[in-house]
């Protein structure tokens, strides 16, 4: 309930500033927007699994893995900064690149003795390639995109100080729909993660895949600021992990789960577009509760 009335209280206080156009989906031809946005990701869990946890970022265009310790109870924050570039190559297609970097730290009991430990680090975190393509104008009926995008390089933790640089193990598939009936715009995302297995020293880590339908609904307060509001249903398949050496196979059962996600966007001028968003998310496995805050420019 803080995270709506912080989204309200910002909103209704920008009603009072310079008027100013909301960003479109779609970047037009030959023109380019880079993004630079910070998460905060605050994660509670009482399992023992090694298991990292998908997130989407850049509205599902792309997703971080969180990594997680072998205990229980833990509790981790987490801080994603992402630098999104956009750039238009014809009048309905856009490719676009996404690098990310993190900072973390997590406190929680030993499995054993329910000694406390925490730790902290920070590190790269994965680099992806994609392309989005307007599939359908909004007419008569709703418009349609279609996007995909493949994890370049990206960084798997097996714990705090075993990870490796992997490349090509995870994909993202996309598809957007909106309908407008001003001042509403009725916007429905679906999102599919892949994700290939991982080996490691005698460990192989399958993440499983990940399926998130999210309708939303974005309200026009007035030609320049936009508040919007929705729920994000996820299903998350079974994950595993293979220990090669002992011939022993531990899995991470998941399952259908539902968040609530609350935003704003106000363009600070005609270039420079503010966005905020909060989504808490419950499953079977953890708790997270997300804050968002992204700067848009476009060149």
């Amino acid at each position: 309930m803080r995270y709506v009335l912080l989204i309200i209280c910002v909103g209704l206080g920008l009603l009072m500033a310079r008027p100013v156009s909301v960003d479109e989906i779609l970047t037009k031809r030959l023109q380019f927007k880079l993004m630079g946005t910070l998460s905060y990701v605050h994660i509670q869990r009482s399992d023992m699994y090694l298991a990292p946890i998908s997130v989407p970022i850049n509205g599902g265009s792309s997703y971080v893995q969180i990594p997680l310790s072998y205990a229980q109870d833990s509790n981790q924050d987490y801080l994603n900064f992402s630098l999104y570039a956009r750039y238009g190559i014809a009048k309905r297609v856009e490719v676009f690149s996404t690098l990310n970097s993190f900072w973390q730290h997590s406190s929680a009991s030993n499995d054993l003795s329910s000694t406390p430990i925490s730790q902290s680090y920070g590190d790269f975190s994965s680099l992806n390639l994609g392309v989005l393509i307007q599939a359908k104008k909004e007419g008569k009926l709703p418009a349609l995109l279609l996007g995909a995008s493949a994890d370049v390089l990206d960084k798997t933790y097996f714990s705090h100080t075993q990870k490796q640089l992997d490349s090509l193990k995870g994909y993202s598939f996309f598809a957007t729909s909106f309908y407008t009936i001003d001042p509403i715009v009725l916007l429905l995302q679906a999102n599919f993660r892949l994700n290939l297995p991982r080996e490691f020293e005698g460990y192989r880590l399958d993440n499983g895949e990940v399926f998130a339908l999210s309708p939303m609904v974005y309200f026009a307060v007035n030609p320049y600021i936009s508040l919007n509001f929705g729920v994000r249903y996820q299903y998350a398949t079974q994950n595993s992990i293979n220990d090669t050496l002992s011939n022993t196979m531990r899995y991470v059962p998941q399952g259908s789960s539902v968040g609530y996600i609350f935003g704003m966007a106000y363009e600070i001028k005609s270039r420079f577009i503010f966005y905020a968003s909060a989504e808490k998310l419950d499953t079977a496995q953890y708790s997270s509760d997300m804050l968002s805050f992204t700067l848009s420019y476009r060149i």
